[in-house]
Parts: structure tokens; C-alpha cells; sequence
């Protein structure tokens, strides 16, 4: 190494969001290794004069996109990883390095005699179809929308001696045990994108999404929310970099790391909120309990609370009961989708605690995924809703009796979990349903 201080970094661009100096520095802190990591934003007309310059002076470095393949030529060989995987993500000595599969082994993802399904076809996929292969699942298939990539995928698992992979287009019908995302659909700012239709998620038993950011996409919480197994790409994220800093410094003893490898992933699930601003929106019936939950979550998370119905009634200087009287309902409805798309357009993370028939109307559902924002339904008994609710003299919708009350819940139920992207049950403590959405967002264990 040069010197005592061991000189690492990451090559790719762009690079600004980029969480590798502060998984790295974590690492190295831990097991005591003296090193510093840094950025190293190239354009493509710079590698052939700065790369032989980094191989000189870094005791190593990794590699992203779009260099994974690009640096190869530069390096004196590849080692089997590499080879496999046809990519470069840790360079040492002048040897390429893929630790991505290690990575993904390290998340223990339950695929031995399990029908696969990998969505996307792209590098992370190529990892993903060829781990799933060595795990022994039963069938894969490759599900991307070019076909000329996936089908490239299934032939070289097959060359290897797989044999019951295949490709199909991307959305296909089918019925598969485990869904392996490595397409960036959902991941932040996009947050609205699903890379399954929902259907498509039922029977199955595990997901794997490679995104990390967010800490939970919406095929996440989807199948959090309906009891699965389902893991981010955080756990795979720290792991490979584990993977990378073993490489560079093969003399050290990282048993010691196992005990803070929790930690350290979960200092990073707040460090990615802390950067990647989420925008979370609380749905469900009249006395659901969303506006003091979301004030409690708000807090936890150290962002603002918006209660949607404060900031009607404050644009239009008149209460609720008294907006239906003079527009009626379909007028209070217009007002709460400005106020909506207002709100969730303004800048940093939110907790925003939406009315009862807000999330269901019509173009809301469509302006939150548009605007960024994760749906979270607090599913209250009816009895408890309007125990809660009162007299609902505040709330005009329940203002004919108990019946209509009920009725109206029951149409309303559907078309709330028809939107959820996560569903918690709203008859747990306040602080149970707190910790509950922390959980599957990943911040806490």
C-alpha cells in the first residue's frame, strides 16, 4: 500500500448521489483500517489519461456505470467474478473484480428449487440470473422489454449449464415464487414506478428489489404488506463494498465487522432518507387516526407534517362543513386536489396526513405517483372510525346516521387498499403503527 494511509475511490458520473465514501469510510472505521475514499467523476474522454493515473496512486477502486466495462481494457486481467458477470466493479493491483454476486449471496434471498422470475436484463440482472442459477432455483425466466438483451442473458446461463431459463416480455402473465428486480423502476425521485403489476404478485413468496433508494420501493411495501419475504438492495449495497475493502486489504481480520454490520445498514437507511426526500402520504377512513400518527411520524423522521384538511380550510377561510354548504361536495373535492398536488410540489421530505375521500378520487392516485409520494393506508375497524369520529359534526359525510356512515366505509375500503402501497392496522397503538411504517421503510430493525 502507499504509505500508511491506505487511497480509495469510486470512479463513474455521475457520482453526486453517490453513498460508496460513506459506506466505505464505515467499514474501514470499524475494522480499523487507516484510508481515505473519494469521488472520482469522469467523463468518458478522461479515462484513457486518468485511469492509468488512479491505477498508480489507489490502493484501489471501484467501479459504476458507465465504466464497469469500459475500464477493462486498461486492467492487466479479470478474476473469475469478473469474467462471469462480463463487468468490473473493484479494481486492485490491476486486477478487475465483481463483487456484486457476492453481495447478493450475502442476503441469504431463498431461491434453491423456487420459480424465478428476474425482471430487466440489464448488468445487475446478468448477476442476478446467474446467482439464482448456482442457488438452484427450478426455473428462471428473464423479463425485459428488449428482447435481443434477455434472450442474449437466458443463452449464456444456458452455455453454462443451466438449462430451464428462458426469456419472456416484460409485464408477462405467469406464476412465479420469487421476483428479482434489477430494473431501476421505482427508484428515487421516480418513486411511483412498480415493476410488476400487482396481480402478477399474487402467490408469490419473496422479492428482491436491487434498488435501495428509496429503502422501500412500492414493490416493497407491497409485498411487505402482504406478509412476504422481501428485502432491499441495501443489505447487497454494504456487502459488496465489505466484499471490495477484503480485496484491498486481505491481510486484516473482518470478523470483527459482522457484529456492526446492522447498524451500519441502518445508519445508511436514514442516511439515503436524510438525502432522497420522501413524500409520505397517510390514507384511510374518517377517524383512521392519520393526522396524529402522521404527527408522530413526522417527528421520528425529523421532517414536516401537513395536515391536507388545515390547508383547505385555511385557502378557502372557511371550515370543512361549512365548504361542503356553499360548493358542495364536488367543489371541496376540486380544492383538495389543488391543495394536494400543492403541497407534495414543494420541495424536501413530507408526512401529509390526507382527508378521508382524498387518495380515492378521481386523478389523485395518478398526481401522488407523479409528484413522488408513497401511500400508506391506516386500515381502522369501522367501529372504532366512528367511535373516534364522534358526533362528526366536523364531518359532513357522516352527518346522516350510522348506516350511510357504514355503507360509505364499505364502498370506500376497496378503493383504499386498491391504492395502498403499504397497509398498517390502524386498531394498534398510535406508537405500534409508528413503528410498523418505520420498519418497512427499512429504518428501523
Amino acid at each position: 500500500m502507499s504509505g500508511t494511509v491506505g487511497r480509495y475511490g469510486l470512479i463513474g458520473k455521475p457520482l453526486g448521489h453517490s453513498l460508496s465514501p460513506f459506506i466505505h469510510e464505515r467499514i474501514m472505521e470499524a475494522v480499523g483500517i487507516k484510508g481515505v475514499y473519494k469521488l472520482y467523476e469522469l467523463d468518458q474522454e478522461d479515462l484513457s489519461r486518468e485511469l492509468p493515473r488512479l491505477l498508480r496512486e489507489l490502493d484501489g477502486f471501484n467501479c459504476t456505470i458507465p465504466y464497469k466495462q469500459s475500464v477493462i481494457p486498461y486492467l492487466q486481467g479479470l478474476a473469475p467474478s469478473a469474467e462471469l458477470y462480463g463487468a468490473v466493479n473493484t479494481v486492485h493491483a490491476g486486477l478487475g473484480h465483481n463483487t456484486d454476486g457476492l453481495g447478493f449471496r450475502s442476503c441469504r434471498v431463498p431461491l434453491a428449487k423456487k420459480r424465478v422470475c428476474i425482471l430487466g436484463a440489464g448488468g445487475v440482472a446478468r448477476v442476478l440470473a446467474w446467482e439464482a442459477a448456482r442457488a438452484g432455483a427450478e426455473e428462471i425466466v428473464i423479463c425485459s422489454r428488449r428482447p435481443e438483451q434477455g434472450l442474449e442473458l437466458a443463452e449464456a446461463v444456458q452455455a453454462g449449464g443451466f438449462a430451464r431459463i428462458s426469456w419472456a416480455p416484460f409485464n408477462s402473465e405467469g406464476s412465479w415464487d420469487v421476483f428479482l428486480n434489477g430494473t431501476p423502476l421505482g427508484m428515487w425521485p421516480d418513486v411511483g414506478g412498480l415493476p410488476v403489476q400487482e396481480r402478477q404478485l399474487q402467490g408469490a413468496q419473496v422479492v428482491f428489489d436491487t434498488i435501495y433508494n428509496p429503502t422501500a420501493t412500492r414493490l416493497l411495501l407491497k409485498a411487505k404488506a402482504q406478509g412476504m419475504w422481501a428485502q432491499s438492495g441495501l443489505r447487497m449495497l454494504v456487502e459488496q463494498a465489505v466484499a471490495a475493502q477484503q480485496i484491498w486489504n486481505p491481510e486484516r481480520d473482518f470478523s470483527q465487522l459482522e457484529g456492526e454490520l446492522t447498524r451500519i445498514e441502518r445508519d445508511l437507511a436514514w442516511e439515503v432518507f436524510r438525502r432522497s426526500p420522501l413524500k409520505l402520504i397517510l390514507s384511510g377512513f374518517m377517524g383512521a387516526g392519520k393526522t396524529h400518527v402522521g404527527r408522530m411520524l413526522a417527528g421520528r423522521l425529523g421532517v414536516p407534517f401537513v395536515d391536507l384538511d388545515e390547508v383547505i380550510t385555511a385557502r378557502a377561510r372557511m371550515s370543512v362543513p361549512e365548504i361542503f354548504a356553499q360548493r358542495g361536495e364536488e367543489g371541496f373535492r376540486l380544492l383538495e386536489r389543488e391543495c394536494l398536488g400543492e403541497e407534495l410540489r414543494r420541495p424536501g421530505a413530507v408526512v401529509l396526513a390526507a382527508g378521508g375521500g382524498a387518495v380515492i378520487q378521481e386523478g389523485a392516485e395518478n398526481l401522488i405517483r407523479d409528484l413522488g409520494g408513497l401511500i400508506i393506508y391506516l386500515d381502522v375497524p369501522l367501529e372504532t372510525a366512528l367511535a373516534r369520529c364522534a358526533s362528526g359534526q366536523e364531518r359532513p359525510l357522516l352527518s346522516s346516521g350510522h348506516k350511510a356512515a357504514a355503507d360509505l366505509y364499505h364502498r370506500r375500503r376497496p378503493l383504499y387498499e386498491a391504492a395502498a402501497d403499504f397497509r398498517v392496522d390502524a386498531g394498534l397503538q398510535d406508537t405500534q403503527i409508528v413503528q410498523a411504517i418505520l420498519q418497512a421503510l427499512a429504518l428501523e430493525v
